[in-house]
């Protein structure tokens, strides 16, 4: 049986990044999926944006059911994320939650599904960035690292991969404990996202994450899953303390894990 997996996407004043996403979509080898779609405030509403609404509308007659939700005012990656969980109304058994800036290889959904039926209960695939294209590639050389993260005995983080670094890995699925973002789970999963992190969320994913570690999930990444990550510019909140909000979010992770660390254990270590 193919299991329906809902998508979840926020977007903010990307449609045109959306329209490729959503285009992406459309031609995946796995078309067992329904979308929701929350707009975050944009200045022009999604509704308004006539490229995209042909996209959706086409995939709409291909029998997908797509919902579209809207924020008059922005709080975040974190509470947009979580929104879309709480107005989930499709009841299908997978949720995939997608960045609005990527487009999904082919058989993106298909592997994921598959990374699930090993045995796993989280799957993810890697988002390698778009180089300038005058930059000679080999995507055999472009994949970005899993999110490594380590402790020492005292639940200090000791590292904590870059979430687009550049690094060969090997075809395989390999058992993670972080994931950059593009991610399908079981519905079933309890988990939300950090709600007390800035407008930006830094390290919302390792809260995510490491929430389903110490739960007892299983976290699985192909590494063959791609979703190319665009990098344009973002239509969330850069504002000029960028910097300064990063470091206060790094902040308030690190205090958590050690507070967490210190009442359940390493989440990392074999169980």
């Amino acid at each position: 049986m193919n299991e329906r997996v809902t998508i979840h996407v926020s977007s903010r004043d990307r449609h045109s990044e959306l329209a490729l996403l959503l285009l992406s979509l459309k031609y995946q080898t796995y078309q067992y999926f329904d979308i929701l779609i929350l707009d975050d405030a944009s200045g022009t509403p999604i509704g308004n944006a006539h490229f995209l609404n042909c996209i959706i509308n086409q995939l709409k007659l291909e029998g997908h059911c797509i919902d579209t939700i809207r924020n008059n005012n922005s709080f975040g990656v974190c509470y947009a994320r979580n929104l879309l969980l709480e107005k989930d109304e499709f009841n299908n058994p997978y949720i995939c939650r997608l960045d609005d800036d990527v487009y999904l290889s082919p058989d993106y959904l298909e592997r994921l599904i598959n990374v699930i039926n090993r045995g796993y209960d989280i799957a993810s695939g890697v988002t390698p960035t778009q180089l300038n294209p005058a930059i000679k590639r080999s995507t055999k050389f472009i994949k970005p690292i899993i999110n490594e993260i380590k402790f020492d005995t005292e639940g200090n983080i000791t590292k904590f991969g870059d979430d687009c670094g550049y690094m060969y890995i090997e075809d395989e699925v390999i058992s993670a404990h972080h994931f950059r973002s593009c991610a399908l789970y079981k519905k079933d999963i309890d988990i939300k996202y950090e709600r007390g992190l800035s407008k930006i969320g830094f390290r919302e994913e390792s809260f995510f994450s490491l929430r389903a570690l110490w739960k007892g999930y299983k976290i699985g990444v192909d590494t063959q899953a791609i979703a190319y990550h665009l990098r344009t510019p973002s239509g969330g909140c850069r504002a000029n303390d960028y910097a300064q909000l990063i470091a206060g979010d790094d902040f308030i992770f690190s205090k958590w894990v050690k507070r967490q660390f210190k009442t359940k254990g390493n989440p990392l270590e074999a169980k």
